[in-house]
């Protein structure tokens, strides 16, 4: 290792160099507020020395392998850290080239900091600093002082470049140039030069990521291109990044992290945590795990196998194919990021015809079946290391004479928080839950009622129709109007009933109907922007009132159950989960409540107080939705026992049903 003090623009204006950023490097992203700190700290050292002060700044250690290029030709410099300092500092020099009026004063700056003269035409010679690929044709052309295209200007390179041209706009043309020469030019550095191949422990890799973790740390993206990458000569880094990584970045901008954590659970059929900033390290030692013995060209040909399927399961690409298209994009709006790897597992196996056409849609028509079910009864729980291990499975639905049985199977044999909710657990659901406000954005609602259309009339309403928006018949307001066409009980029944299914519906209007009268919004539905889920059950009654809703709501929930999220019939009434391993003396309250959803339960100290069963996990006791536990508690302080504020109780010891214990039950 040798290292020397230096300033920055001496080593930038050596013309026997070109630095190289290797494409191991991740591309460049400073932002506008990180060129701020540097043109205000450029103008203080300036403004310093203008008024005699001998100022200079550090800014840091610029750390490469040399890398001989023959007779002729500069030598590289490759980059293990400086990128983002030095390539922010061309782009101020370029923005001052052309911002400076004096022609030789622009030639200067070109020849002793930008171009290299000494070099024959080959641009990556000819210009200083060798760019990512990714950055390279923004820099290129703003180093040789062309027209920067429209789909370029976006770019980093571009919008920094433009910052700094504006910011000196302003200025006068002695006060750009001592930006330059009483600035710029007292900024000093510490140059190292790596010698790998006389001293083995200067690792260029362990340097890398050792440099990187200060600051922002390096994503999994960058982790991984760097392992795959560095230790190859420069020729075949480019080579291997254009054939490959270059093909990735393109076709999933900004989701490689989050890609690689994927491949490696479609790889291993095992879960990772989710990619993210604080754990990216640990998947990175995860990914050496599986990869060690693996020839860099066999993993990045996985990858790009792995990458098209994976573009249509986040909604990037699509199939082309409607029906497919239709339910990725339903998935999609569920919120299926955890199970990306399985399911792009499924489309991998339809591209190389492992499985149909047909086979695909009826397994993601049964994802979005289990996944609607479980969010209706807001469950999530473990479905995170559930997906990857799926993917080991898909054999036997490539070999099934009836996939979509072999699928519910197979989601059936989990443990119980992660089964398939049956019909009675979904009826009973639906039937006392706020259906409006039914996950984030009420996304859910607007999709199951859309599917329900879409089994009506065989027509989808388009997802990002602005105009299309869930509708409460009974309004969310009364006013005299309704609540004498609700009658006597029209609080209670407007607490109880406003965000039912049966209340609920969806519609294409351009403004809130709010609390117009039920004739006035029966004109809406049956016009244009009325649907068919909209109009069945509601146009045929006069009077909107409880019987109205409750007739709705049986006819709302019969075709959710039986069209929209329709099971097999073994699995209808079914416990779909597995009962293996269960121990005889082990009492679970919840898998004995989910088996008596639907039922009546009787209080046993007072069997004239009763309640029904509506999850497992909750009654419906006197309008309201109870833990067994807490109405115990309020049942025996009705009844006059003494009860302290800590007090808890056992609630299957006291509920019963058909004369038996719950707690005493073998269901």
């Amino acid at each position: 290792m040798k290292a020397n003090p230096t300033y920055l623009l001496d080593s930038l204006s050596n013309n026997d160099v070109t630095f190289f950023i290797p494409p191991y490097q991740r591309n460049y992203e400073w932002s506008t507020d990180n060129c701020k700190v540097l043109l205000s700290d450029v103008k203080k050292v300036a403004k310093s020395n203008m008024a005699g002060g001998k100022t200079e700044h550090f800014f840091g250690s610029i750390v490469y392998v040399v890398e001989e290029s023959g007779f002729g030709r500069p030598d590289k410099y490759v980059l293990t850290d400086g990128q983002q300092r030095i390539t922010t500092t061309m782009l101020m020099l370029m923005a001052l080239r052309d911002s400076i009026e004096d022609p030789i004063y622009q030639q200067t700056i070109r020849q002793r900091f930008l171009e290299n003269d000494r070099a024959d035409e080959s641009v990556e010679y000819k210009i200083k600093l060798k760019q990512v690929e990714s950055d390279w044709e923004a820099y290129k052309l703003l180093v040789l002082g062309d027209e920067v295209p429209a789909e370029l200007k976006n770019s980093a390179v571009h919008q920094n470049y433009l910052f700094f041209r504006k910011s000196i706009e302003t200025l006068t043309e002695s006060e750009k140039k001592s930006l330059l020469e009483q600035g710029l030019m007292k900024f000093s550095i510490i140059a190292i030069q790596l010698e790998p191949d006389r001293n083995p422990w200067e690792n260029p890799q362990e340097i890398f990521e050792s440099m990187n973790s200060l600051g922002k740390p390096l994503s999994l993206a960058d982790l991984v291109r760097n392992y795959l990458l560095m230790g190859k000569s420069t020729s075949d880094q480019t080579e291997l990044y254009n054939e490959y990584w270059l093909r990735l970045e393109k076709r999933l901008p900004g989701k490689l992290s989050e890609f690689i954590r994927d491949w490696m659970q479609a790889d291993q059929h095992k879960s990772y945590k989710v990619a993210r900033e604080n754990n990216y390290k640990e998947l990175y030692g995860g990914f050496k795990e599986i990869v060690g013995g693996r020839s860099v060209e066999e993993l990045f040909r996985s990858f790009v196998r792995f990458a098209r399927p994976y573009s249509i399961v986040c909604g990037l690409e699509q199939t082309g194919i409607h029906q497919i298209d239709q339910v990725i994009s339903d998935l999609n709006v569920i919120g299926v990021a955890p199970a990306y790897s399985y399911l792009t597992e499924v489309l991998a196996g339809w591209e190389s015809k492992f499985l149909s056409n047909r086979d695909v849609m009826e397994v993601l028509v049964g994802m979005r079946t289990y996944l609607l079910r479980r969010r209706v009864l807001g469950m999530t729980t473990a479905e995170n290391k559930f997906y990857p291990v799926l993917g080991a499975r898909l054999d036997e639905l490539a070999n099934s004479q009836n996939v979509t049985n072999t699928l519910y199977k197979q989601l059936s044999s989990q443990e119980y928080a992660l089964r398939l909710p049956n019909d009675d657990e979904l009826a009973s659901r639906l039937r006392t839950m706020n259906f409006y406000n039914l996950g984030r954005s009420r996304n859910y609602p607007r999709l199951i009622l859309s599917i329900a259309e879409e089994y009506l009339t065989k027509s989808r309403p388009a997802w990002d129709d602005s105009l299309l928006q869930l509708e409460h018949i009974m309004p969310q307001k009364l006013n005299a109007g309704w609540r004498e066409m609700l009658g006597d009980e029209h609080e209670s029944i407007h607490q109880e009933y406003l965000n039912n299914v049966g209340n609920i519906t969806l519609i294409r209007h351009n403004q809130e109907l709010g609390n117009k009268s039920f004739i006035e919004k029966k004109v809406t539905y049956a016009g244009r922007s009325g649907l068919q889920v909209t109009q069945n059950r509601i146009l045929d009654r006069e009077v909107w009132d409880l019987s109205a809703i409750t007739r709705r709501q049986d006819y709302i929930i019969s075709l959710i159950i039986d069209q929209v999220l329709e099971v097999p019939q073994r699995f209808k009434r079914g416990s779909n989960w597995s009962q293996n391993g269960r121990g005889t003396s082990q009492f679970d309250s919840r898998e004995m409540l989910n088996q008596l959803i639907g039922e009546t339960i009787e209080f046993v100290s007072n069997p004239v107080i009763t309640a029904e069963v509506i999850s497992d996990s909750r009654v419906w006791f006197e309008g309201e939705e109870w833990a067994l536990g807490p109405l115990t508690k309020e049942l025996k302080e009705r009844s006059g026992a003494r009860v302290s504020r800590t007090s808890n109780f056992h609630g299957a010891s006291n509920w019963s049903w058909d004369g038996t214990r719950l707690v005493d039950l073998d269901i």
